[in-house]
C-alpha cells in the first residue's frame, strides 16, 4: 500500500485493545465494548481525517469471526484506510480470513510517502505473553534492510517494563530481538505498541516507545496486580513528519460510558 504524500505529514490513529464480541450487546466488565469503539473513531476523526488507522491487537475478545466483521464494518465506515495486527485474545485465522476480506492489512511493511510501518505479529496461541517468532523476525530483517527514510514499528506486546509486575509478566519475552535491530537504526523513529491499556511512553536512545490507551477499559499504572483505572476509552494519533519527526498525543474521549465494573473475572 503505497501513499504518494513526499512531501505531506503523514496522520496515523492508533487504537488497541478493542475486545469487541459476536454479540454486538457483549460486555467486557461491564462495559459494550463495541459502543466504546465507535465512540472512540467518532471522537477521533471528528476533526482530522487520519490517513490510516492502526489497530494494534485484542481486536475481538472471543476470536470469533462475527466480531472480526464488527470490526471491519467499523473501521470501513470511517472511509480511512486501515491495517490490525493480533493481540493474545485474537484467532489470527478468523482475523485475516475476515479482514483480507475487507483489505485490511494483518501484517507486514506499509509504505506511506517516505515512511515505512512494520507490522509485527507476537502472538503466542494460547498465552498471554508475547514473542517474535524466527519468521517475524525475517520480516523484520527484511523490511529494515530496503526501506523508505523513516520506520515506525507496532506490535501488540511491550518491549520493555511499563512499570505494572502483573503486565509486564506478561509483555514480549525476547525483547532484545527487537531492541537490537533497532536501537542502532536511525532509521527507526519509533516502536508502538497495545497490551497495557494505558498511556506510556519513554525513550530507548534515538527511539520513541509509546503505549496507546484501550477503547474499552483501562488498566490502573504502577499496579503489582490488576486494577483498573478510571479513565475513559482512548486513543493516540501520531504525525509523521515528511523529515522523520515523529510527534504523537494520546486522548481520551469525554466521559467514562456507564456499566463499568472493577472485577477481572470477565478479562
Amino acid at each position: 500500500m503505497n501513499n504518494p504524500r513526499q512531501g505531506s505529514d503523514l496522520h496515523l490513529l492508533q487504537v488497541s485493545d478493542c475486545h469487541l464480541y459476536a454479540d454486538p450487546s457483549g460486555l467486557l466488565l461491564g462495559l459494550n465494548t463495541l459502543d466504546s469503539f465507535r465512540q472512540v473513531l467518532d471522537s477521533a476523526c471528528s476533526d482530522l481525517t487520519p490517513d490510516m488507522i492502526i489497530v494494534t491487537g485484542d481486536l475481538v475478545h472471543d476470536g470469533s469471526k462475527k466480531g472480526y466483521k464488527s470490526l471491519a464494518k467499523t473501521l470501513t465506515k470511517t472511509g480511512c484506510p486501515s491495517a490490525a495486527i493480533p493481540g493474545n485474545h485474537d484467532s489470527i485465522l478468523s482475523m485475516q480470513n475476515v479482514l483480507k476480506k475487507h483489505h485490511i492489512p494483518t501484517g507486514g511493511k506499509i509504505d506511506l510517502g517516505n515512511w515505512r510501518l512494520i507490522l509485527l505479529n507476537s502472538q503466542v496461541p494460547g498465552k498471554e505473553h508475547g514473542h517474535l517468532s524466527r519468521t517475524e523476525l525475517d520480516l523484520l530483517d527484511e523490511a529494515l534492510s530496503d526501506a523508505p527514510p523513516h520506520i515506525l514499528i507496532f506490535l501488540h506486546h511491550q518491549p520493555v517494563p511499563v512499570g505494572s509486575e502483573w503486565l509486564d509478566n506478561i509483555g514480549l519475552d525476547n525483547p532484545q530481538e527487537l531492541l537490537s535491530r533497532t536501537q542502532h537504526n536511525p532509521a527507526v523513529k519509533g516502536i508502538v505498541w497495545g497490551h497495557v491499556h494505558q498511556p506510556w511512553e519513554g525513550r530507548l536512545g534515538h527511539m520513541q516507545l509509546l503505549a496507546t490507551p484501550s477503547t474499552c477499559i483501562q488498566f490502573a499504572p504502577g499496579q503489582d496486580e490488576f486494577g483498573l483505572d478510571t479513565l475513559p476509552p482512548g486513543w493516540r494519533m501520531l504525525t509523521l513528519g515528511k523529515n522523520g519527526e515523529l510527534y504523537s498525543r494520546t486522548h481520551h474521549i469525554s466521559h467514562m460510558p456507564k456499566g463499568l465494573i472493577a472485577d477481572s473475572a470477565g478479562y
